[in-house]
């Protein structure tokens, strides 16, 4: 909530000289913006006289009602009201009487083109004395009217300007002046005292040349009776330290302040997590890589409104975190649901697995394979090698709810020390990609393949050397093998000859 601070006890003498109740004003409520913005501040009350803002990054003139500001982190903005009687106690404040009704430890000299250190003149035109000056002349009436010119001293406790007057006790004051620099060098710090008590911090001169920049402080009379207003001169610089005053005054005075608190809330930034795909059912933690914990609140698009969930059904999510004071950021993610996994695994088959060392098994990709071995044992491999005869069942997971399941029977035939398997896939996997014998040794070999029309379309004198099906389309083919081995049982060598069909599949 916002407070008025008062500097005015409100008299009556006061209401009747100025014909109304007090000068106070309403304002912009305290106020919170959604990260950096430009926003607008008013003032408003029908007792308005001269209206002042103060404040960081204002983008419009400060005396207007309505102003703007450009703000980036919280900030506080004050305003005041003053109505300012239009009696001035201050004699010859505007120097159009010229050089007189005040005193000063500077002295009078208007030497054209070289006005000494610690002397001033009432003129015109600054330029006048002293040419490396800028041409500057009077706030309110440019050319004709007078203003007070000095080349600052370089005894800071020297009185360049002193008048006393009349005031009355318990009294608000406002005391104002103007000044310029007429050579932006080490330009002039004043300092302001009534009855040689100080009047605001030290004053320094905007840098801009013949830029006319206001004093103004307000002064409580209590029991005085009268007022020595006095400016003095902080800066000792003997180079530069060049500068003008004018319309000095001290009014009565109407005065209220008030302030306008403008908080700044970052923006809310986070992200969720990436895109992903899940199995139905299978649980996912969902949530924002930045916490917001005090003065934000969180609402899931599925109306959950913890920091973090849980989520199983593929789907849309989204999160909108809100500040209290209504600043949000929103942002989402896309759950889709995973494919049930393919089984890979080939059709039953009849090898020789003392002679082939077992026989490789692969399914297939998937996240969790489940082997039921002929023995019993559970087998958690994708890929596992068989060394026994008999069903293998294989189950293969992507999620919980997202599975297939297969088998494959392996019988052995292992009547001679050869072997000839049924099937063979070339497809590049490097699993039954070839055909061919399979024995510990031969003393000869010949082995023909014919297609269904009788045709050879492969031979091979060496059991190393495999049919690759290369120019085959897939199907049933015919094959030829004469071989001579020695016999288990008679350890003689003798001729064999096997005559049989493979399934070339593709």
């Amino acid at each position: 909530m916002k407070s008025i601070v008062s500097t005015f006890l409100f008299l009556i003498n006061f209401v009747f000289l100025f014909g109304q109740g007090d000068c106070s004003f309403s304002i912009k409520n305290d106020t919170t913006i959604c990260g950096p913005a430009e926003i607008e501040i008013w003032v408003a009350g029908g007792n308005l006289g001269k209206v002042n803002w103060r404040g960081n990054s204002l983008t419009s003139d400060d005396t207007l009602k309505i102003i703007t500001a450009n703000i980036s982190k919280t900030s506080t903005y004050y305003v005041s009201n003053r109505i300012v009687d239009p009696l001035n106690l201050v004699i010859n404040g505007g120097f159009e009487a010229g050089n007189q009704y005040f005193y000063s430890s500077y002295w009078a000299s208007c030497m054209n083109g070289a006005m000494p250190q610690g002397s001033y003149c009432v003129g015109k035109r600054t330029d006048t004395y002293w040419p490396a000056w800028n041409s500057c002349s009077d706030r309110k009436d440019p050319g004709n009217g007078n203003m007070f010119i000095t080349d600052g001293a370089i005894l800071t406790d020297e009185e360049i300007w002193c008048q006393t007057v009349a005031v009355e006790t318990n009294t608000n004051y406002a005391l104002s002046a103007w000044v310029t620099p007429v050579l932006d060098l080490n330009n002039a710090v004043l300092q302001f005292t009534i009855n040689n008590d100080t009047i605001g911090a030290p004053f320094s001169a905007k840098p801009t040349e013949c830029e006319w920049n206001e004093f103004f402080e307000i002064w409580n009379s209590e029991l005085n009776t009268s007022a020595e207003i006095c400016i003095t001169n902080e800066n000792k610089a003997s180079n530069g330290n060049d500068f003008a005053l004018d319309d000095i005054a001290l009014n009565k005075v109407c005065y209220t302040q008030d302030s306008i608190k403008v908080t700044v809330i970052d923006s809310v930034k986070f992200n969720l997590n990436n895109d992903t795909i899940i199995c139905p059912g299978d649980p996912v933690l969902l949530s924002p890589d930045t916490i917001y914990s005090v003065n934000y609140s969180y609402l899931w698009s599925n109306g959950e409104t913890t920091e973090s969930i849980i989520v199983s059904d593929p789907n849309n999510y989204s999160l909108k975190i809100t500040h209290f004071s209504g600043c949000f950021g929103e942002n989402d993610m896309q759950i889709k649901k995973i494919n049930d996994p393919i089984s890979e695994l080939f059709n039953d088959t009849t090898v020789c697995l003392s002679i082939k060392g077992g026989l490789t098994l692969n399914p297939g990709p998937a996240k969790l394979a489940i082997w039921n071995k002929p023995s019993g044992d559970i087998d958690s491999n994708n890929i596992i090698i068989a060394t026994e005869p008999g069903i293998y069942d294989i189950t293969l997971y992507n999620g919980i709810n997202c599975f297939t399941s297969d088998r494959i029977e392996i019988k052995e035939f292992c009547a001679t020390e050869l072997f000839i398997p049924n099937t063979f896939t070339p497809n590049g996997d490097d699993n039954n990609d070839t055909f061919g014998a399979e024995a510990i040794e031969t003393y000869s070999f010949d082995l023909k393949i014919f297609n269904r029309y009788g045709k050879i379309v492969f031979e091979s004198f060496n059991i190393n050397q495999r049919w690759n099906g290369n120019g085959s389309p897939q199907g049933t083919y015919l094959f030829r093998l004469e071989y001579e081995q020695i016999s288990k049982e008679s350890g003689v060598l003798k001729n064999y000859s096997k005559i049989g069909v493979v399934n070339l599949i593709r």
